[in-house]
């Protein structure tokens, strides 16, 4: 789950991921002079914000530190994972991720470490959108959520979901740390790279639209375009 929730929380997943992302259908985006203004706003909130806190971060950390804290904060994602692989009746993906969850939370020093990958645990991150793409949900329009990001309306109602739940599982104070340290870590490890991308675009909104699609293209086959469905015989 991307638990994204405060201020210095912009959900810019997919882009790095784009270039091998599957065909995804046309872009439904009847909203799209309201998802550019909040996509405007999110911007904003990454310049001003989110870039400070991240480039702070990295210049008072070591590159050790940051791989345990980023361990350590993926390892508390992987009840998420867990129950959204058996919401979605993918019973290997609920048990890798509650092994690694294990192994990784004992030898792994609280997460820190991460031995269950090399136990044959590889990280396999699910939300509860997946779960809903396996259900065979549509996804619905495109929408841009304030200081989360891209989404759509079925990835939208499915976080609003989710979190409500975690923050009843865990407490809206633990939920919110973890939600805001994920989101900084994410930020840090891209934001080279990210910054590179808006650099050379001509239209930043239209390039977050299609890497977002696209990335859930690849992983829900209800996103794909039709045709290039056809014959796949592979799972989201």
């Amino acid at each position: 789950m991307r638990h994204r929730r405060l201020i210095c929380m912009i959900a810019l997943m997919g882009l790095l991921g784009a270039a091998s992302a599957g065909p995804a259908m046309a872009a439904d985006d009847p909203l799209e002079g309201l998802n550019r203004r909040v996509h405007s706003f999110n911007r904003t909130v990454q310049v001003n914000l989110l870039r400070p806190l991240a480039e702070l971060y990295e210049a008072n950390t070591s590159p050790g530190f940051r791989r345990g804290v980023s361990n350590t904060v993926a390892n508390l994602g992987e009840p998420v994972s867990a129950v959204s692989g058996l919401m979605a009746g993918d019973l290997d993906l609920a048990w890798n991720a509650a092994a690694r969850f294990g192994i990784n939370s004992t030898l792994g020093l609280a997460g820190v470490y991460d031995p269950a990958a090399s136990m044959g645990y590889a990280r396999r991150p699910a939300a509860v959108a997946d779960a809903l793409c396996a259900w065979g949900v549509p996804s619905g329009p495109f929408l841009v959520l304030p200081l989360i990001g891209p989404s759509t309306i079925r990835d939208a109602g499915a976080l609003i979901a989710s979190t409500a739940a975690l923050s009843q599982a865990i407490g809206p104070e633990a939920a919110l740390a973890w939600s805001a340290g994920d989101s900084l870590i994410t930020y840090a490890e891209a934001q080279s790279e990210l910054g590179r991308i808006e650099a050379q675009s001509l239209d930043v909104y239209a390039v977050y639209r299609s890497a977002y699609l696209q990335r859930r293209a690849a992983r829900c086959r209800t996103d794909r375009d039709p045709d290039d469905a056809e014959g796949d015989t592979g799972t989201p």
